[in-house]
């Protein structure tokens, strides 16, 4: 499209977008991992569960020696004689070597706040097993002597564990966390790690444990990238330490709280801004699911080392009920805007740019994430038509893709998501958005986004706007 319209999709294609995913998904308990073991006949139990599911449960296990053994972990509510929430089974070789074990409850509903508690049994192999008891203590982790109803006696405040399901509070959890290696094990930062599937739809801080060789001051920077190791910038964050210490210490990096695509890949790049350059990064605790560490950081993501990298990623997760997007009119332009930001309304109902903006009255749902059948919705913002501004909004990717390449447009960001309208039909409990187009009568462009076809149709018919027909569905 040209200076006149706009028509234009986000660069990050299939291979960013991966639907494997829960787009709820956080790390809900996390007690980090500390190399030492107790006999798994021992019980553990979580209290005051922060979310609404549980898809993984990450335990590390060894034994005195290596054979492939069946462990089955039971979740139940409130006691070892409680409800049974889910049962998951893993099988892999346990050795010396402490490793975690993951298993997979695919999204197990639990009730919110509950306390959830946990047996273990080995299925199949030796029954020699000790599982971590984690470098607590951790709050609501307790581990007890053995799994006697109701909750056995108190052993200690901790184990090691990891948690991901869908959090009660979708706003600054830990959307991403592969945890840190136990005996500190690192690599040089000019190493590269990824995230795959990123489960976010929001970047606020990134957490590494770092260390130097020699002691001395660091101003150390990480970049995130959508896709690949040269793709877009999604922020740059800093931290400068002062005489940084030769053994390992946490480090948040803070980005603001940048938008991203939930199921996105997200690259990460670790790079020394000033001071000697002996930096290491901790390099996890593997397996993780969805984590990466490259050889480097050459485009598009460079070799594979290993499936794992010390980190934790704070943001925010998607909603599992639809949000509202609002519609405003700018009078002084004569120009419609719509967003979906719980900021931006805020602002505009607060009187943001002096009050420019109201409200028209009209809005539809979206949804802040993917969902099975959804699409993104890419948003430009454009001032080539000075002094009017203006913006505009596609869910077709050939057409975000071209207004992409067209300088007369910015990419900011995918505002939303929304159904695809295929067949010439929406999905049942959707209904379609019609679009229509000024035409350029204010000398600059602007579209409008409706559900009313009878709004539609006026505007078309004696208004002079072009009809653009449906453009996508949302929830009714």
């Amino acid at each position: 499209m040209g200076r006149n319209g706009a028509m234009h999709a986000v660069a990050f294609g299939a291979a960013m977008l991966a639907v494997a995913f829960d787009a709820n998904a956080a790390t809900l308990a996390d007690c980090r991992f500390k190399g030492g073991g107790d006999a798994i006949s021992r019980g553990f139990y979580v209290s005051n569960y922060a979310g609404t599911t549980v898809d993984t449960v990450t335990v590390a296990h060894t034994a005195p020696v290596s054979e492939r053994r069946t462990i089955r972990l039971t979740m139940q509510l409130d006691a070892y004689n409680g409800p049974v929430l889910g049962v998951s089974e893993h099988t892999r070789t346990i050795g010396p070597e402490a490793a975690p074990t993951i298993f997979r409850f695919d999204g197990a509903i639990v009730p919110a706040g509950a306390r959830l508690v946990f047996t273990q049994v080995v299925t199949s192999g030796t029954a020699n097993v000790s599982y971590d008891v984690g470098a607590g203590p951790c709050s609501n982790v307790t581990q007890t002597e053995g799994t006697s109803a109701p909750l056995d006696d108190f052993r200690r405040a901790t184990v090691g564990l990891m948690i991901t399901g869908s959090p009660t509070d979708i706003t600054d959890v830990t959307t991403f966390s592969c945890p840190y290696d136990p005996g500190g094990a690192s690599d040089r930062i000019d190493r590269g790690f990824h995230v795959t599937n990123y489960p976010g739809v929001s970047i606020r801080t990134v957490s590494l444990r770092l260390r130097s060789q020699l002691p001395g001051d660091r101003w150390i920077l990480v970049d995130a990238r959508l896709g690949t190791y040269d793709g877009p910038l999604i922020g740059t964050a800093s931290v400068l330490v002062l005489d940084m210490a030769t053994t390992t210490h946490e480090f948040t990096f803070s980005f603001g709280n940048k938008a991203v695509p939930a199921g996105s890949t997200i690259a990460f790049v670790t790079r020394l801004y000033s001071g000697t350059d002996d930096v290491y990064f901790d390099r996890g605790f593997g397996p993780c699911l969805d984590a990466v560490e490259t050889q480097g950081t050459a485009p598009p993501l460079d070799e594979f080392r290993r499936e794992s990298m010390g980190l934790k990623i704070t943001g925010d997760v998607a909603s599992a009920a639809p949000i509202t997007a609002v519609e405003y009119f700018h009078a002084g332009f004569g120009h419609y805007f719509l967003t979906a930001e719980a900021d931006e309304i805020a602002g505009l109902d607060g009187g943001a740019y002096g009050g420019a903006f109201a409200r028209t009255g009209l809005e539809f749902n979206v949804r802040d994430g993917p969902a099975d059948g959804t699409i993104p919705v890419c948003r430009f913002f454009t001032v080539t038509f000075a002094p009017k501004s203006s913006h505009f909004y596609t869910s077709d990717p050939g057409e975000c893709e071209a207004v992409r390449n067209n300088p007369d447009w910015q990419f900011e960001k995918i505002a939303f998501y929304v159904h695809r309208y295929d067949g010439g039909a929406c999905p049942a409990g959707t209904i379609p958005v019609y679009r229509i187009y000024n035409n350029g009568q204010t000398g600059a462009p602007n579209h409008r986004f409706t559900t009313n076809l009878a709004l539609y149709g006026n505007f078309v018919n004696t208004q002079g706007w072009a009809a653009e027909g449906v453009r996508f569905c949302v929830p009714q």
